[in-house]
């Protein structure tokens, strides 16, 4: 059944009363987010991550798991956690936008990778991977997987830095802005890779660079795992093809889409032998 049935009937028939998650906090406050139909709202994403982190703070989980969390995400009571456009997709499609981040096949995924796609920020240049690094060593925080969250939260990302989109009114009277909250998106974007109260910077900068390319990648991350030279030892290639090779969703006609919706379309397209 879509998702969109199996949430209808989720109290009655779906989700054992034990296995529902709570009910989830209150919409944000005005203005809403005006957003493409597949894109997640910052509260949307304020909603998923803290039940991915539930089940699974190591990162890693099932792909059957991710699935059956989407599922109970939609079905939350009252609460809009996935947008409307996702709520007709079946089981199987729901898997295969989930297998799209299962890297070695093997039916586990690295569920911030998924994350950081429905966060659906651009990919950064050398350049602002660079910048990021002298903050770090301007305030005295090295990069590693264990950057204070305050010092985290005070840097300069390359998808949060034209400011708060304008507040507009809508013919409701209801303020909206077009796009995300920038500091709510920052905020959903760090939460993904918080751990005990420390963001882990090494890994969010290998997954929000990730190319199909490995030469791409060790260009992109040079700063992150090479010397000034640009040189790696065999354990920095190692670290770059497992973090930062992930293939990233391709086929014609959607090399303008953005990644939510290269990754939605990709769960959508024929699966070898359909028609």
């Amino acid at each position: 059944a879509p998702l969109l049935e199996i949430t209808s009937g989720a109290v009655q028939h779906g989700f054992p009363s034990n296995d529902l998650p709570p009910s989830p906090p209150p919409p944000p406050p005005d203005p809403r987010e005006v957003l493409e139909p597949l894109r997640l709202s910052t509260y949307q994403l304020s909603v998923l991550i803290p039940m991915l982190q539930g089940a699974a703070p190591s990162a890693i989980l099932s792909v059957e798991s991710c699935v059956s969390i989407l599922q109970q995400a939609a079905a939350l009571a009252g609460s809009r956690a996935l947008p409307h456009a996702w709520l007709s997709l079946l089981p199987s499609q729901l898997s295969s936008l989930v297998s799209l981040f299962d890297r070695h096949g093997c039916g586990l995924i690295d569920w911030r990778r998924l994350a950081l796609a429905l966060c659906d920020i651009p990919r950064p240049t050398p350049q602002q991977v660079s910048a990021i690094l002298k903050e770090l060593s301007d305030v005295g925080d090295p990069l590693s997987n264990k950057v204070g969250l305050g010092v985290a939260s005070s840097l300069h990302y390359w998808f949060a830095s034209s400011g708060e989109p304008p507040v507009k009114e809508g013919p409701d009277g209801v303020p909206y802005v077009e796009g995300h909250r920038e500091r709510a998106l920052l905020d959903a974007v760090l939460s993904a890779f918080t751990l005990e109260g420390r963001v882990q910077m090494v890994d969010m900068l290998s997954y929000a660079s990730a190319s199909p390319s490995v030469a791409d990648a060790l260009i992109q991350l040079q700063g992150v795992y090479g010397d000034e030279k640009g040189g790696y030892t065999c354990a920095e290639l190692a670290k770059v093809f497992m973090l930062a090779t992930l293939p990233v969703p391709e086929a014609t006609g959607l090399d303008r889409k953005s990644m939510v919706e290269r990754v939605f379309l990709a769960a959508l397209a024929p699966q070898g032998g359909e028609e």
